[in-house]
């Protein structure tokens, strides 16, 4: 990976600020992970710590499921975070986020769908929403193998949603990016009719996502194997 341990820990608090500040993590929700591959060491943010709050000595660090640092507890969320990385192994980071709009679906269990946005067809495709399962278990991340291998963020039923990322800026980029697109695509069904992109360009702007995706995971596992 490269990043010293100061490094990693600076990345995880200036996201995790920036995350409070937008309104989308808070003292009870959310958490941010950065998952060094070389150590096989997991940092993650604390438990019941408001984020903003937050400094580098408070971020816990994990081996092997245990705690070896961190002045603070480890999330109760680990075993996500640890599942989504280990499901994904050209990814380094994931954010666990309880953004409203896709909260809002998680509730209702639907995956999201949208056929009117480029950015969403080419950075999304579709967000796909995994059953319930019982938060800071095992059993939040069940299936989530199977689903998060072919997409970067994914809802978790009546729960909030997770995206990984090669880094922990792109694990929250596309978290901000699809809840930006979810407020307008709302707001515009209050105005009118949602007017779909036409399917034949639909189908280009799905191809050149895939060609994306593959060219991405290549690099990063050349990467890996450096």
């Amino acid at each position: 990976m490269g990043s010293s341990a100061n490094e990693i820990k600076k990345q995880i608090v200036y996201y995790a600020k920036l995350m409070d500040e937008k309104g989308l993590v808070n003292t009870l929700e959310g958490n941010l992970s950065i998952l060094d591959r070389e150590t096989e060491e997991l940092y993650i943010t604390p438990s019941g710590i408001r984020k903003r709050q937050l400094n580098e000595d408070m971020i816990a660090v994990l081996r092997d499921g245990e705690q070896i640092g961190g002045s603070a507890k480890r999330s109760s969320e680990y075993l996500l975070h640890e599942a989504a990385l280990k499901a994904r192994p050209d990814c380094c980071a994931a954010a666990h986020i309880h953004a409203p709009y896709m909260t809002a679906y998680a509730y209702c269990g639907k995956d999201i769908k949208l056929k009117c946005s480029t950015t969403f067809a080419l950075k999304m495709g579709e967000i796909p929403c995994l059953p319930y399962g019982e938060p800071g278990t095992s059993s939040i991340a069940h299936g989530i193998e199977e689903v998060i291998k072919d997409h970067d963020l994914i809802l978790l039923g009546n729960h909030g949603c997770i995206a990984v990322g090669n880094t922990l800026e792109d694990a929250v980029k596309i978290v901000e990016a699809a809840e930006e697109v979810l407020k307008i695509y709302h707001l515009t069904e209050s105005i009118g009719k949602v007017k779909d992109i036409p399917e034949c360009q639909l189908k280009k702007l799905m191809e050149r996502r895939s060609k994306i995706q593959m060219i991405g995971k290549e690099t990063n596992d050349r990467k890996g194997g450096m």
